[in-house]
């Protein structure tokens, strides 16, 4: 499993042939890439075109509905994401499981888990997601919440930037592109 920066949030990116379909189904949506990655955040912001101070402050205090990205993609996790910071977290294939659950768990499945519409790049769609999404109830918060269902020793309540992630899994992880070498 690998965690992947993206300016203000992260994303957590998995090999998709270690995702059990009966734990994580939508992983399995794409067809045969290697990889899928994902990340969780507000309904109007995360998938605008362009995000605007307005749309930030409205997912901040008002937001009104969340959604996860899923991204399908081939090769090295790093590359794909060339120029951000990724690190590599080595997880048991029980742990690995827990958060498969963890992601699985956050889609909106009334009456199923229907694609939103296309993504932000690549083989990608967005997905409606159930929790609602709070400044302190963010991206980041998700993501160490999905690393904590699997035993990763990280904080929820002390990752509020993707800066905050990556300062307490580079040390749990093989860094493949450290957030301090980023531009």
């Amino acid at each position: 499993m690998w965690v992947v920066g993206h300016g203000w949030h992260v994303g957590l990116a998995v090999r998709r042939d270690e995702v059990r379909a009966d734990l994580w189904s939508e992983a399995h949506d794409f067809g045969a890439f290697e990889h899928v990655e994902v990340g969780w955040g507000d309904g109007d912001f995360y998938p605008a075109e362009r995000g605007t101070v307005a749309l930030a402050l409205r997912a901040a205090v008002a937001s009104a509905s969340s959604v996860l990205h899923v991204a399908a993609f081939n090769g090295d996790v790093a590359e794909f994401f060339a120029g951000a910071p990724v690190v590599e977290l080595r997880l048991t294939p029980a742990a690995f499981d827990a958060v498969c659950r963890f992601i699985a768990a956050a889609y909106a499945r009334e009456p199923s888990a229907q694609p939103l519409g296309a993504g932000l790049y690549g083989a990608s769609r967005f997905y409606r997601a159930r929790q609602p999404y709070r400044v302190f109830d963010n991206s980041n918060n998700w993501a160490a919440r999905a690393l904590r269902a699997g035993g990763v020793p990280v904080s929820p309540g002390l990752s509020l930037t993707a800066g905050s992630v990556f300062a307490q899994v580079e040390p749990l992880g093989t860094v493949r592109r450290s957030k301090n070498t980023v531009n």
